[in-house]
């Protein structure tokens, strides 16, 4: 009744600017009165701001529309005499509910409860105001739309409409209450185009929103050219859009090592909103097969993390009636706290059986020389697990850790199982609490670190032997104990005092003095053998303390220089230097029995000192006095350039640091100036290029290979390098620093296991970024050692990779290195990528060395369509 009433008072007002009969939706209104760009109505259902008489009009029968209708347009609208019918043109759009309707023409037609959109061509065939109707999340481009208000169904012509990742496209589709679409002769694909590169055409579709379409006989279409016979006579493909239990469809494959495989393949467990789980497997003619486990799991706001398992039987040999084969397992878990808190878990393991890389990495580019002389894919592995809580109220904390370290060329495996820290925050008993002047009482301060670790190894010898077990495999129940047995494990508990002072205005003074008491639960007994030689003979299990102090006094300042100019590009140049000299004092705790053994030897007048802790997790005290004092200079360059161009002065780094150190011990017998290190940092270039310097010189003179007490100055030398090394790194494409530096901050920032983000960064494939043209990444390193005999050691290695884009679809990438000993090329490995819009082309090709190999596929890049793909490839397992 109410919304009749609001219809006609809105067709009253507009009789002195609308014409009085019914037009045809097709029908053009000219000369119509817009006092604005755009007209805009609203048919209020059930509006109670107007009030009339209860007998003024009668309701013949209630009406389907249950809310406010909003509709505007651009050009004009229309209503009939009786208000039943309203036609909107130009840029029309109306609003019902959760549902959206924009076309160039729409009727609203009151009577029959329907709304009925369509749009048109320009004189170029493109379209124009076409209808797009929203339900919801639902989204439908269409030529023409008829939407019944009441039934909730619809007819739609030329309907594109997508369903996750699918793209519908459908002459006639029919919409019924579930927002189900009932199609005939339509098209399936993920390409976004108009007109789309392939897809799937079927004789009828019924797809189910958030949930699968289902489909009767179909068969694939590229570039509207069908591909028969291949064809299905029923089809199901997924459109939710959250993740559900499903099987994993596996890849094929044939090698000549392990014969005929089916690979990946396995089921998929959607277990609930914060975990899923996949089990995935392979299985090859020649007896090897593998599982493979992922966990997800993720609570938001408190943790999210991942855990992966392995386990691979490989054979050993191509001969069927060879049945040896080597049995690999790894573990990856990535654990992340995602709120703050007192207390904080995380987890990063990565570990594995050392001949696990070998044989199940297919293509990795990560690759090193071992002293096989082979290329492994991953040398060093390592894990971390910690949990840290901090104490409210007080100033202590105290973190608990476990710590893996494995080498898979040399196989040896140390595990730090646990560490446990506690530390007191600085504490400064003289300090005012209503601040002002701070003097040496104020700035005293003090705080206490408490470490205790064990650390245990498949080194089953603890001085002397080397019987090392088979990486991380040998860490059996069985065996545990024994390697319990033979850990290394302390406490050292450390308090330090310190204060400071301004001195001479300029200058800080620093004086600090540093006590330390290690525990150990053992102490060795050391003795002569029958030849003489002092040897370990025992391990006494008795509880003993190892108490040692030190103390310094350090004096630094900083001093400024610079220079202005005031013509060309240069206008400033500030140069900084830190000095700092110190002066510090150990004594002698040889003496102590406890700490060393004594031994005197007559023929030699001599007297040995060994240590009861050697070897320790800690050290044991230290022999004779320390009286010394160190010495060091940094150094900070930089200047001010502006151009022409320029609206301001920009600071160029000229020196990031040029830094030189030493110390003299007072109460050596010998050699009493320590070797001289200095460091460089700096970036050329626009920082493009970073240089990084080191080197060692020792200021004492060789004669025949022997190290005397007399200084190079002497003979006019400053001294003799020992060792050097000089790191050169640039990426020559200013926007390649930029793209990499967010490829990895997306990496760091993801959700995916420490694993997973290495072989991401290592695979640059996986990110391509085509507008970036080229990429060049260098990294050059060269190492001097000049030993006691003058034998000079030199080594040089480059590494360079980079990519190159041919075009806005084709992109080559590269990865390699030169080996200046072996003057020959390193591990290389080329990517040749093609852009097919839905689809990818790649082909992954290593031509030369241990690992040859290539990888060459095409695919569909949606992942519904995953198994959409051809694909051939030799792993370098074919090369044993």
């Amino acid at each position: 009744m109410r919304i009749r009433l609001v219809l006609f008072i809105l067709v009253i007002g507009h009789f002195s600017g609308f014409a009085q009969v019914e037009r045809p939706v097709t029908t053009p209104v000219i000369n119509q009165p817009a006092a604005t760009d755009s007209i805009s109505k609203t048919a209020l259902a059930g509006s109670d701001t107007l009030k009339l008489p209860s007998d003024s009009l009668k309701v013949k029968k209630k009406s389907a529309i249950e809310t406010t209708i909003n509709y505007t347009a651009n050009d004009s609208i229309v209503s009939s005499i009786n208000g039943k019918l309203i036609w909107l043109y130009g840029n029309a759009k109306i609003t019902y509910g959760v549902i959206e309707l924009e076309a160039d023409e729409i009727l609203i037609d009151y009577g029959n409860n329907t709304v009925t959109a369509n749009g048109r061509r320009d004189s170029a065939g493109r379209r124009i105001g076409f209808p797009i109707f929203k339900n919801g999340s639902e989204v439908y481009e269409t030529k023409d739309i008829v939407y019944n208000i009441k039934t909730k169904r619809a007819k739609i012509s030329e309907v594109v409409t997508k369903q996750g990742e699918g793209i519908i496209h459908g002459k006639t589709v029919y919409k019924n209450e579930k927002n189900e679409l009932l199609t005939k002769d339509n098209l399936y694909t993920t390409c976004t185009l108009e007109h789309p590169h392939f897809a799937i055409r079927s004789t009828k579709v019924k797809a189910i929103p958030n949930d699968k379409i289902v489909s009767g006989p179909f068969h694939l279409e590229f570039n509207d050219v069908p591909i028969y016979p291949a064809g299905f006579a029923f089809g199901m493909f997924p459109a939710e859009r959250e993740s559900k239990s499903g099987i994993i469809f596996p890849s094929y494959g044939e090698e000549r090592r392990r014969g005929f495989n089916i690979r990946q393949g396995g089921y998929f467990f959607d277990i609930s909103e914060y975990l899923k789980l996949m089990i995935v497997g392979d299985l090859y003619s020649k007896g090897g097969h593998a599982i493979r486990t992922n966990v997800n799991y993720n609570k938001r706001y408190a943790y999210t993390g991942s855990l992966n398992f392995s386990y691979s039987k490989t054979p050993q040999s191509r001969d069927i009636e060879d049945r040896s084969s080597a049995n690999d397992y790894s573990l990856n878990w990535s654990h992340s706290p995602q709120s703050k808190g007192t207390g904080r878990f995380s987890a990063s393991v990565n570990a594995a059986t050392s001949t696990y890389n070998l044989n199940n990495n297919l293509f990795s580019n990560n690759v090193s020389p071992n002293s096989n002389g082979l290329n492994n894919t991953q040398r060093r592995m390592q894990s971390n697990v910690s949990y840290g809580k901090t104490l409210k109220g007080t100033p202590f904390s105290f973190g608990l850790n476990a710590s893996h370290s494995q080498d898979l060329i040399t196989r040896k495996v140390d595990l730090l199982l646990p560490s446990l820290t506690v530390n007191m925050n600085n504490i400064y008993p003289f300090q005012k609490k209503s601040g002002g002047k701070s003097g040496p009482l104020e700035n005293f301060n003090f705080r206490y670190t408490m470490a205790a670790q064990n650390k245990i190894n498949n080194n089953l010898g603890r001085i002397g032997a080397n019987a090392l077990e088979d990486s991380i495999a040998a860490f059996t129940p069985a065996n545990f104990n024994i390697f319990w047995d033979k850990g290394n494990r302390g406490m050292r508990h450390t308090i330090p005092f310190s204060t400071s002072a301004k001195v001479f205005k300029y200058f800080t003074l620093a004086p600090s003095v540093q006590l330390e008491e290690v525990w150990y639960g053992e102490r060795l007994e050391w003795g002569r053998n029958e030849d003489g030689a002092i040897v370990k003979i025992d391990t006494a299990k008795v509880f003993n303390r190892v108490t040692s102090y030190s103390g310094s006094l350090s004096l630094n300042t900083r001093i400024y220089g610079g220079l202005t100019f005031k013509r060309g590009s240069v206008k400033a140049i500030r140069h900084v230097i830190n000095p700092s000299i110190s002066y510090s004092y150990r004594p002698d705790f040889s003496e102590n029995e406890n700490y060393f053994q004594r031994f005197v030897d007559t023929e030699r007048d001599r007297v040995e000192y060994k240590s009861r802790h050697e070897g320790f997790m800690y050290g044991g005290a230290s022999i004779g006095k320390n009286q010394s004092m160190g010495f060091s200079i940094n150094n900070n360059l930089e200047m001010k350039v502006k151009s022409k161009d320029d609206t301001v002065a920009r600071k160029v780094t000229i020196l990031n640091q040029l830094s030189l150190g030493s110390s003299y011990n007072f109460l050596a017998d010998s050699f009493k100036l320590a070797p001289l290190g200095l460091s460089a940092n700096t970036n050329v270039l626009n920082n493009k290029l970073n240089i990084n310097a080191s080197a060692t010189l020792d200021p004492y003179t060789y004669q025949n290979g022997r190290r005397i007490d007399v200084y190079s100055l002497s003979s006019g030398k400053l001294g003799r390098i020992t060792n050097a090394n000089i790191a050169l790194g640039t990426n020559l494409n200013p926007k390649g620093q930029e793209s990499d530096a967010k490829t990895q901050e997306k990496i760091g920032k993801s959700n995916m296991s420490e694993a997973d983000k290495q072989y991401m960064l290592n695979n640059p494939g996986n990110y391509v970024d085509f507008s970036i043209p080229w990429n060049l990444r260098i990294n050059y390193n060269l190492s001097y050692n000049n030993t006691l005999l003058n034998q000079r050691d030199i080594k040089q290695n480059l590494q360079f990779s980079g990519d190159l884009s041919l075009s806005e679809q084709w992109k080559i990438q590269f990865n390699s290195g030169f080996d200046f000993e072996a003057k020959k090329l390193t591990q290389t490995n080329l990517v040749i990528l093609r852009d097919l819009h839905c689809w990818t082309m790649s082909l992954n090709w290593t031509p030369f060395g241990y690992f040859t190999q290539y990888d060459f596929r095409i695919n569909v890049k949606a992942s519904v369509l995953q198994d959409l793909k051809m694909e051939r490839r030799k792993p370098f397992f074919d090369n044993f």
